[in-house]
Parts: C-alpha cells; sequence; structure tokens
C-alpha cells in the first residue's frame, strides 16, 4: 500500500487540529471606557489562553515534524500502520480540549495534569507507530538504517515518560509543571534541529 493518501491525510487532519487550537482564544470584552490601559489590562487577563496556544502549537509541531520523518523513512504502508497512524491522530485531535481547559483554568493543579495525561496519551502513540515499524523493515526504504530506527523508538518514549513527570508535578508545584512542559518541546527543537534528516 502506498503512503502518500495516508500523509496526505495526515498532514490535513494535523493541520485541522493546529487551526482549531487558534480558535479558543476569543478577543475579549472592555468594559467601560476603551483605552490603552484597558485594552493592555484585556490581554493581559487572556495572557494564560496565549501561552496555552503557545505551547500546544509548537508540541504539536514537533509532532508533525516527527510524523513526518517516520513517513520519510518507509517504502510503503500496510494495514496496521493505518490504524496505529488512525489511533495517533485520534489523540492528537483531543489536544485542543485539553488546551483550551488548561487556558480557562490556569492555576489548577488538576487542568494542568489533565492537559499533561492528554499529551502523554499522544507520545504513546507515536511510541507504538515506531516500534511496529521498526518490526516490519520490509516497509522501510532499503537505505534506512533499522538500527537508527529502533533507537529512535526507544528514544520517544521520553516524551511521554516528561509528560507524566509533568502531569504528576502539578500536585506539588504548577510552575515546575509548566517548566517541564515548556523543556520538551524546547528538548525536541534542539535535538531535532542537530539531528541530520
Amino acid at each position: 500500500m502506498k503512503k502518500n493518501r495516508l500523509e496526505a491525510f495526515s498532514d490535513g487532519v494535523i493541520a485541522i487540529i493546529i487551526t482549531l487550537l487558534v480558535l479558543e482564544i476569543k478577543v475579549p470584552h472592555i468594559n467601560g471606557e476603551v483605552n490603552s490601559q484597558t485594552i493592555i489590562a484585556a490581554l493581559i487577563s487572556i495572557a494564560p489562553k496565549f501561552f496555552s496556544w503557545a505551547l500546544s502549537f509548537f508540541m504539536l509541531l514537533i509532532m508533525w515534524i516527527n510524523h513526518h520523518r517516520i513517513f520519510n523513512e518507509l517504502e510503503k504502508t500496510d494495514n496496521n500502520i493505518l490504524w496505529l497512524n488512525g489511533v495517533l491522530l485520534f489523540f492528537m485531535s483531543f489536544v485542543p480540549f485539553p488546551t483550551a481547559f488548561m487556558g480557562d483554568y490556569f492555576t489548577q493543579p488538576m487542568s494542568t495534569f489533565f492537559f499533561g495525561l492528554c499529551l502523554m496519551m499522544v507520545g504513546i502513540a507515536f511510541y507504538f507507530l515506531r516500534a511496529y515499524i521498526v518490526k516490519k523493515p520490509e516497509l522501510l526504504r532499503k537505505e534506512s538504517d533499522v538500527e537508527l530506527q529502533s533507537k529512535l523508538a526507544r528514544k520517544t518514549l521520553l516524551g511521554p515518560a516528561l509528560y507524566l513527570v509533568g502531569a504528576l508535578s502539578s500536585f506539588v508545584s504548577i510552575i515546575i509543571a509548566y517548566i517541564i512542559y515548556v523543556a520538551v518541546p524546547v528538548y525536541y527543537i534542539y535535538f531535532g534541529i542537530k539531528r541530520k534528516e
């Protein structure tokens, strides 16, 4: 089975997911006189929404880049990859909800915990997709390094582990949880740029 349709479908779904993120940021209503001070105050009041959006945007962007890298190594797909990819998109499509929830209840441990838990599920879905591909080297391009793909599959578990630690940290310190959440995309962006395609 050729991979073109699956890639096109996945790209379309991810594009919609990223678009849905920003739709949760509503223009704040200003009561009384509208001036520079009230506008700044209104923007500050929705700063948690901006932070949640930016965090999720970069997380989803990294997921899209990783998705591209996974499928770049494939020569063809099979039925199991279709389903594993579908499960991955299922969890990714849910990300706008915990993002909006965290933006509305920014200082509440449970909303921060819920956000980390949802991202952890996306990371686990990524791992199963990568792990399956490693077990099916006949689906890979001839020049693909199977040993490298196996190593990358193991490294994929770092993401869900960090999301879980961030989620559990919410009940100790929300600031620590946010630091961990920010560290995940920073780590993948830094090492993703350094790593060759």
